[in-house]
């Protein structure tokens, strides 16, 4: 039905048919099918509405759809409790379930065989509940082993790996991962300004570690001169010196 990167376009697609529906509902009858087996009817528009929106890249623009669905849809959301609890879901920060099957969608129009790329839907909608999930954590978390992410999400490691590095490089978070000790570190998100004052404050300690740094040497070389004239004093009086710098006096043989 829609290729990965036009689910957006296809949301609010669906969402202008859902509105002209409802403001026009005489211009469909309801369970009526039209061209390639779609259905027109304000339940499955809603359900594809809502359903594209799950299955989209995270971004500025879908939470405002999500927000707008919670905003001015809430009533037609209440009577359709799954698409409610979905919609409610992908705006907390909180964990939620990885499983599609948990969500009781299986019988969406956009998930069904008949519909080209249902298998692609299938999979995007359970690596969009998994992302939501390690955003949650990014928010908690500093450093975590991949193993307790695995074990909270529920899915295998080798998956937790692939999509932090797909949220990475599309600039979904910051983070790296440590494979040899099987970390990962987040990092917030940060715009300019932030940026740069860290880099100032990082530079600013640097410095503070140079100037006690050449402090510390001076204070050294300041003691060795010391020590280097009292072993010269010991040295013209005819005497020993241990390595530490002590006088050692040797009695004259009579």
């Amino acid at each position: 039905m829609c290729i990965r990167d036009r689910y957006l376009d296809c949301a609010e697609c669906y969402k202008e048919i859902y509105d002209t529906l409802v403001r026009n509902p005489e211009v469909f009858k309801d369970n009526q099918t039209i061209e390639f087996g779609f259905k027109v009817d304000q339940k499955t528009i809603l359900e594809n509405y809502v359903l594209f929106l799950a299955i989209t890249t995270h971004s500025k623009e879908q939470l405002a759809h999500l927000h707008d669905l919670k905003t001015n849809y809430i009533q037609t959301l209440e009577r359709h409790p799954k698409l409610l609890r979905l919609v409610n879901d992908l705006l907390s920060n909180e964990l939620i379930s990885t499983k599609p099957a948990d969500f009781g969608f299986d019988t969406v129009e956009i998930f069904l065989k008949t519909v080209h790329h249902y298998e692609q839907h299938q999979k995007d909608f359970r690596r969009q509940l998994v992302q939501h999930n390690i955003r949650v954590l990014e928010k908690y978390y500093r450093k975590i082993y991949v193993a307790r992410v695995s074990e909270l999400l529920n899915v295998p490691k080798e998956e937790v790996e692939v999509e932090i590095c797909e949220m990475i490089n599309i600039g979904l978070i910051f983070a790296k991962i440590d494979r040899v000790s099987g970390i990962i570190s987040f990092r917030k998100l940060q715009n300019e300004n932030e940026r740069l004052n860290e880099w100032i404050f990082d530079v600013n300690k640097l410095l503070d570690i140079v100037d006690k740094t050449c402090n510390l040497i001076s204070r050294d070389n300041e003691m060795l001169k010391v020590c280097l004239l009292y072993t010269s004093d010991a040295a013209d009086d005819l005497l020993c010196v241990d390595l530490g710098g002590r006088r050692i006096i040797k009695k004259k043989n009579t």
